[in-house]
């Protein structure tokens, strides 16, 4: 992850050098390495002596890598994937839902992550997140959805930076290069071969090329990457930096009154030079509750000596208060409502952490999902083209015969209680039928499954109920000590044989 390494050479287009360096910014607040552009940003709003005296920088509060830390939970139980048992089972050996547990936080902090698939020979299937600000994607005239050139930038051990060319813009012509920075083609020292024309590898059964790229967004949009959106929660968290820095520097330096003296001055503040003289500048003395101020009239001064306190130039308290109030502005900047935001303790001044209510992260995971499963899909059915181009094998090669199921975040019980009764309630009120009550309950659940589901729970209900009468109304089973349950009309719509359940002894 290239965040303080050497980089790769920036892009010739004014544009996307802009979009490079603004991802490259939210990649580093994201991992933790934004020390260097909070002392900037300090620098530009007080200057260089007062940042100085600041010191040191507080990088304890960083809301844009909380914000999407709580909310990508849409793999934190592995999906299912129906449609090959043997593909699915090869993207777990892979660890890919593992791995996009990063890759959807990523995506949502830096609004596109992209994803390289890779299948050798014997099958081993490698999913490779790859940063936005490393690859420029060219689409398909009056397709933004569909990449059709994508250039990424790889460090060659000998050569240094590479650039990877994948392109299909000529489905006649495609090709898989290795260029230096200077443009020299290097595909048979770094590739080990040309891939163009008849030997690009990347293909579907029927000799389509294509991309072995996956390219995720944070939200549908009309272009390949959407760099800027919520640029105000990246600003936002960077000022909270600088605002608790200053919050420190307070604390530290400016929370007790004040003293001050006039017609006096403390014996062994001097500082002189190797002759005695007084050297002009700032005077210290180190002063401690054991220790005894000692102190002399100055001789420049005729009135009174005075000794007095100023009151203390800042209250902590009150500052950390206005600082979680702004804190809570930049969440609600992000689309986290405040009243969902609720503090880790009652006290304001216990501390600024706030936590993401439960029903808020599945809110924004409901926004969310749509994306991510499209990309999910195209992974999926990327993964069985390339196991079948390596392997021989004949797994299904489009998306649509594919079907991915998320967990996301598991409901506690008062709120799997609560959702119940609503749901209850209205379809009691006649608002919902049946069918339409169980895909609520169990979302993406498609529409004939969930209605066999419900034809299957009314039969089973039926045959009980059934079951009980026949049990009551037969007093030979009870003379005999216990009734005889017979469970044929579930078993007929079962359509399994019956099966007769004898308790009498």
């Amino acid at each position: 992850m290239q965040l303080t390494a050497a980089l790769p050479p920036p892009p010739k287009d004014t544009e996307e050098v802009q979009r490079v360096e603004h991802t490259r910014l939210r990649r580093r607040l994201l991992y933790s390495c934004y020390e260097t552009d909070l002392d900037a940003m300090i620098r530009r709003a007080v200057g260089n002596v007062r940042s100085d005296a600041w010191k040191p920088l507080d990088l304890t509060a960083n809301p844009y890598l909380s914000i999407w830390q709580q909310t990508a939970v849409l793999y934190d139980s592995a999906p299912a994937v129906a449609g090959s048992e043997a593909v699915a089972a090869a993207l777990v050996e892979a660890g890919a839902w593992s791995l996009m547990q990063r890759v959807q936080r990523d995506t949502l902090g830096l609004r596109e992550m992209l994803v390289r698939v890779a299948v050798d020979a014997s099958g081993c299937v490698t999913i490779r997140p790859v940063f936005p600000d490393m690859v420029q994607v060219e689409v398909a005239p009056g397709d933004p959805s569909r990449p059709v050139k994508v250039k990424e930038w790889l460090r060659d051990p000998e050569l240094g930076w590479v650039r990877h060319v994948y392109d299909i813009g000529n489905p006649a012509a495609p090709y898989y290069a290795a260029f230096t920075a200077s443009g020299e083609d290097v595909s048979e020292q770094v590739l080990g071969q040309s891939f163009a024309g008849d030997a690009y590898p990347f293909r579907l059964a029927d000799g389509t090329p294509i991309l072995p790229w996956v390219v995720y967004h944070a939200a549908q949009t009309a272009t390949v990457f959407d760099p800027y959106t919520m640029r105000e929660v990246v600003e936002g968290s960077l000022m909270l930096g600088v605002y608790l820095t200053f919050f420190g520097h307070v604390l530290r330096d400016s929370s007790w009154p004040q003293r001050y003296v006039i017609g006096a001055r403390v014996l062994g503040a001097d500082v002189v030079d190797g002759q005695g003289n007084v050297l002009a500048g700032r005077r210290e003395v180190v002063t401690d509750p054991a220790t005894l101020l000692e102190m002399e009239l100055d001789p420049t001064y005729t009135g009174q000596p005075l000794v007095g306190q100023w009151a203390a130039s800042a209250d902590p308290a009150k500052m950390l208060e206005a600082i979680s109030m702004y804190e809570r502005r930049v969440l609600t900047l992000a689309g986290i409502q405040a009243p969902e935001v609720t503090r880790q303790d009652a006290d304001i001044r216990s501390g600024y952490s706030l936590a993401v209510s439960r029903e808020q992260v599945r809110t924004l995971q409901r926004v969310y999902e749509p994306q991510f499963r499209r990309g999910d899909l195209q992974t999926i059915a990327i993964v069985a083209t390339l196991l079948n181009r390596a392997t021989g094998t004949a797994y299904p090669e489009s998306p649509a015969d594919y079907r991915i199921t998320y967990t996301g975040l598991p409901k506690s019980s008062a709120e799997r209680l609560g959702e119940l009764a609503e749901i209850k309630a209205r379809t009691e009120a006649g608002l919902v039928g049946p069918v339409t009550a169980y895909i609520e309950l169990n979302p993406g659940t498609p529409y004939p499954e969930a209605f066999s589901a419900v034809v299957s729970a009314r039969l089973e209900q039926s045959a009980v109920n059934e079951a009980v009468a026949s049990a009551g109304s037969a007093p030979e089973a009870a003379s005999a000590g216990g009734p005889t349950l017979v469970a044929e009309a579930a078993s007929a719509s079962a359509g399994t044989p019956v099966v007769e359940l004898d308790t009498s002894e």
